[in-house]
């Protein structure tokens, strides 16, 4: 049976939405987290979703497991097993095939648009998008791309936004995972709301709250599009 393999970083990053269309679709899946889990075989996975943390990539004494895992992708991509990193899953194959990751002079949370380059709006896993993605963002870390990785994705605050590495490894910066009950964490969880008030004050926090209503069906729909692309990629829809 053809399954997918979701590793999950850090209790607050669920695999939301795209669980959802998983489950829309009748694919199997298993869920791991990092901190407790032993990392499977990923051979007997048709496709390997990572998602995002506030972990940092080189923080390594702090999240020693992350150094298994940048092992764990080179036989990913050594396998040509479809990948899909989101966030941290991104910024941890960047870092595994020498793109370095360091904190960004901003941090960027909300909703925004990338750009798609032109090998982005070549690549099948941005087929149907109109040149460009609405994302959600949170995050203060950013990277230099791997050697012989291409560019799918940009934006004028962060370069690299999305890029594919050999065949079939895809890291995408931002969040296409959100669901109504995990943007509701984010934003409202004591610890959540918080850490998103410290970062951005309470203006643009309000703000992010305010435009919701108008960007989340936009950002859930260029998100089904992306993740049924991906999802032929692997051949697990036609």
């Amino acid at each position: 049976m053809q399954k997918v393999f979701v590793l999950q970083h850090e209790w607050g990053n669920p695999m939301g939405y795209l669980g959802e269309l998983l489950e829309a679709h009748d694919i199997a899946y298993d869920v791991a987290e990092i901190e407790k889990d032993t990392l499977p075989d990923p051979s007997a996975y048709s496709a390997i979703i990572a998602l995002g943390g506030s972990q940092h990539v080189y923080a390594v004494q702090e999240y020693p497991y992350l150094v298994q895992e940048k092992v764990w992708l080179h036989d990913i991509v050594a396998q040509n097993i479809p990948y899909l990193g989101i966030c941290l899953g991104c910024q941890l194959l960047a870092d595994a095939f020498g793109g370095l990751v360091r904190q960004h002079i901003m941090a960027e949370i909300g909703f925004f648009d990338v750009q798609l380059t032109p090998q982005g709006q070549q690549d099948p896993l941005f087929n149907g998008l109109p040149g460009y993605q609405k994302v959600f963002h949170w995050h203060e870390d950013t990277f230099d791309l791997p050697d012989g990785a291409v560019l799918l994705a940009t934006s004028a605050n962060t370069e690299n936004q999305a890029f594919r590495y050999g065949r079939y490894a895809y890291g995408l910066q931002y969040h296409i995972e959100l669901d109504n009950d995990t943007l509701n964490t984010w934003l409202y969880h004591p610890s959540m709301k918080e850490s998103m008030i410290t970062t951005l004050g309470i203006p643009a926090y309000q703000a992010i709250e305010q435009e919701r209503k108008k960007q989340f069906p936009i950002y859930q729909q260029h998100t089904k599009m992306l993740f049924e692309n991906f999802l032929r990629i692997c051949n697990l829809i036609h």
